[in-house]
């Protein structure tokens, strides 16, 4: 071998060793993930990676709160009664951004998701920032990190999602999507945040990472299950 080739070889730069949590490529998820019961989509959620290409930057933040909601067959579902101009995107393709705003001035990050029939969606609760952090911090300026992405209004915030989101393919193309990790263990169903007096305030449709810091803390006189309940087969119909 001679010394010009050796000096080639020694020159080049080996390729960066791949964290095995981390898709290197960040791929989005197919259609089909979203299309499946929508109880299943939502435990898949935790651990995956939304991720958002924007103004020429990168927020990744890896899934540790979600919750189900599910539809015409769920009283606390903004379709339950059908459909309005602010829920339309509930009864559009699997798969697809529905961005909503509450108090006049917060947004809220879901996906449709789970039976095209039963318009039902997954709101994200909270990620845990992995890339972006100082866009995020840009955004939610005086705030500690821990609080960057804790909670849909402070997440959708941080990752600069407004109306003009909604209805979007969760896609490369589209600049937001979600990237696949390792199935996360260990996960906790409780109640859904916010529902008060809502006959499906006691259903355990909120996902959670327990062993994150960056997820919404649980009351501790809520029950936590290893599982959803009731299954959405026994959900009741309208």
């Amino acid at each position: 071998m001679s010394r010009m080739s050796s000096a080639a070889e020694a020159g080049q730069q080996r390729p960066a060793a791949r964290r095995p949590d981390f898709p290197e490529a960040l791929e989005a998820l197919p259609p089909a993930f979203y299309e499946r019961p929508i109880l299943q989509v939502t435990r898949a959620l935790l651990g995956c990676r939304l991720v958002r290409d924007h103004a020429g930057r990168r927020l990744v933040g890896r899934i540790v709160e979600a919750e189900a909601y599910g539809g015409l067959v769920d009283p606390a579902s903004h379709s339950f009664r059908g459909t309005t101009p602010r829920c339309r995107s509930m009864f559009g393709p699997r798969g697809h951004s529905y961005v909503y705003r509450i108090y006049g001035i917060h947004h809220c990050m879901n996906i449709a998701a789970g039976d095209p029939e039963l318009a039902g969606a997954v709101l994200l609760r909270a990620v845990e920032p992995v890339e972006g952090l100082a866009a995020m911090r840009e955004r939610r300026a005086g705030r500690e990190d821990l609080e960057l992405c804790r909670g849909p209004g402070r997440l959708c915030a941080a990752y600069g999602l407004d109306l003009s989101c909604d209805g979007l393919p969760l896609s490369r193309r589209s600049g937001l999507w979600i990237a696949a990790s390792p199935r996360l263990r260990g996960v906790r169903w409780t109640p859904r945040v916010g529902l008060g007096a809502n006959p499906a305030a006691s259903w355990l449709w909120r996902c959670v990472d327990p062993g994150s810091k960056y997820a919404t803390p649980t009351p501790r006189r809520w029950p936590s299950t290893p599982r959803p309940q009731p299954a959405l087969s026994r959900a009741p119909l309208r």
